[in-house]
């Protein structure tokens, strides 16, 4: 459509929803919007994408925003595929602490009852490893997480799970789309809260039981006596599971940050709760001065990614989600030895340095598509097979790991664990993480990785995307900024795994990037892993800024 066709749909829908929402926060949030085109047609201009992570988008009014009328809707779909599928369906329901996660998770509780669906939702908040977790305990048919991950506060989502524990993929999804794609916003919604069952504290405790007996250091209480942890659950689910696990572990001092240890929907001290980012770390590092810790360990508000900063050499670090997984698999190797043969799997995007580690301890590497719910999809075909411990370690540069398969998504509560004894097994030798992965890039090879995030918000977004994926596909093909590209690799029909909007670049100078459309957000990303002095970035960045700048002067 032309930009005035999105603008004349946008604001039908608009009027639309001012007659028939009946929802009092939601009427007064569209007459905040009244008369402000740009911010009517974003939230207007087209339905909030139902896709392999479910939904995700900014809270508000709209049909392009998360709120009750697409949490119903998705949620009626949803309730149609499953009575469809199973003769008793039933779903396992959590969520967060981010805005009207609460809210939506009792909201999709309700629905689903109402269309004869055994539901157990969560009473308090609750990480995604344990939700995963929950469905097998209860044999759930499917699990649904209500959380927006790492992303901004403004930010809510609705992560749908199949009966293996991890993100619905392919068939199903586009199955559950089609059924919501039936439905009107404003069809009669038949909501029912008898007989909804709350998750007991006996899971959480058997979770937890799971994470510890998965220690390197079980049988050496003393190993971590030594190590001063700086813990902040960036006001999420993690808080309880992840100190739990370290008291048990023996940690010596854990000192939590205090802004960050419970919910704050608002998330006043880190608007962007990410792990990845040094942003997310500002209370964390006033209390790894005060109380002169080894490092700060954070996981994000549903607690499946986790991050690591520490202070070497006077200067605060944080480690890539690439070098917290070089350095995991490097430690698990030399405390856990694997067993000829076994499988490390990780994702397109992930460093390549991590098959030169498993080469040497005889791994395997399987390479996926980026997203944990591939690698649950390969755990769960071993494990049907009976081929569960051929399993080594699973992740992906986004900060997401599994140290053993005992669930099938990425689990921050285990990870972080893991962290704190691989810093623990370290300082005992005298070095600090900073340190061992010099060591390793000596051993190995330096492996310099970067992401970039390009946003591209409003109706015309998605469209720019387009354009620049198209353009990187069918336009770059010799050199650029200036190397000569010796090898590329479109993952839309040039390998065995399933078709992806992911393009990859080899350089003639050894540099390699991978370019591709976020799943969950509006943004395309670039990951890059380049040489000393290398200008690939700026060359990449300016090919996109200038394709993204062809829609402003159409």
């Amino acid at each position: 459509m032309k930009k005035r066709e999105i603008e004349e749909y946008a604001k039908k829908e608009y009027d639309r929803w001012s007659l028939y929402a009946e929802d009092g926060q939601l009427q007064k949030e569209l007459r905040e919007i009244a008369g402000n085109e740009e911010e009517v047609t974003d939230a207007f201009c087209t339905d909030l994408c139902f896709g392999t992570s479910g939904l995700r988008g900014i809270l508000g009014p709209g049909t392009n925003r998360m709120n009750l009328y697409v949490i119903r809707r998705a949620t009626r779909g949803l309730a149609a595929y499953l009575n469809g599928k199973y003769e008793t369906p039933s779903v396992v329901i959590a969520y967060d602490s981010r805005k009207n996660s609460r809210l939506f998770a009792e909201e999709t509780a309700a629905v689903l009852r109402g269309n004869d669906i055994e539901v157990f939702l969560f009473s308090d908040i609750a990480p995604v490893p344990l939700l995963s977790f929950s469905i097998g305990q209860l044999n759930a048919s499917m699990g649904v997480m209500i959380t927006a991950s790492h992303n901004p506060r403004i930010f809510n989502g609705y992560k749908v799970y199949n009966s293996s524990g991890y993100q619905i993929v392919g068939e199903e999804a586009d199955s559950i789309l089609k059924e919501i794609n039936k439905l009107d916003y404003f069809e009669e919604t038949e909501r029912r809260y008898e007989g909804i069952h709350y998750v007991g504290r006996e899971l959480s405790a058997a979770f937890l039981d799971k994470i510890v007996s998965l220690s390197t250091v079980r049988g050496n209480p003393s190993c971590c006596r030594n190590l001063s942890v700086v813990y902040t659950p960036l006001n999420g689910a993690g808080n309880r599971y992840v100190r739990e696990a370290f008291r048990r572990i023996g940690i010596g001092c854990v000192h939590v940050v205090p802004s960050q240890e419970y919910p704050d929907e608002n998330f006043t001290t880190c608007p962007v709760p990410n792990p990845e980012k040094i942003t997310a770390y500002g209370e964390g590092f006033k209390l790894l001065d005060e109380t002169e810790s080894d490092l700060i360990i954070a996981t994000d508000p549903d607690c499946d990614r986790v991050g690591v900063c520490l202070c070497h050499d006077g200067m605060k670090v944080l480690l890539t989600g690439n070098q917290l997984g070089i350095l995991l698999l490097d430690y698990l190797c030399q405390v856990r030895r694997p067993a000829l043969g076994q499988i490390v799997i990780k994702s397109i995007v992930s460093a390549p340095l991590i098959e030169k580690i498993a080469q040497r301890y005889g791994l395997r590497v399987i390479s996926t598509l980026t997203g944990f719910k591939y690698i649950g999809e390969i755990i769960t075909w071993l494990d049907q097979r009976g081929r569960a411990a051929e399993y080594y370690f699973g992740f992906e540069e986004s900060n997401g790991y599994l140290i053993d398969p005992f669930i099938r998504d990425k689990d921050g509560v285990s990870s972080a664990m893991a962290a704190a004894e691989m810093t623990a097994y370290y300082k005992s030798q005298g070095k600090d993480l900073i340190q061992r992965l010099e060591e390793i890039y000596r051993e190995y090879g330096a492996c310099r990785d970067r992401t970039y995030n390009y946003f591209f918000e409003g109706a015309r977004g998605r469209e720019d995307m387009e354009r620049i994926m198209a353009f990187f596909r069918s336009d770059v093909s010799e050199t650029i900024g200036g190397r000569r590209i010796v090898e590329k690799t479109d993952y839309m029909g040039d390998t065995d795994l399933p078709k992806a909007d992911v393009i990859r670049f080899l350089l003639d100078n050894g540099t390699e990037f991978m370019i591709r459309p976020s799943g969950t957000e509006a943004k395309i990303k670039v990951y890059l892993f380049q040489t000393e002095g290398d200008s690939t970035a700026e060359a990449v960045e300016k090919l996109i800024f200038e394709q993204a700048s062809t829609s402003e002067t159409r």
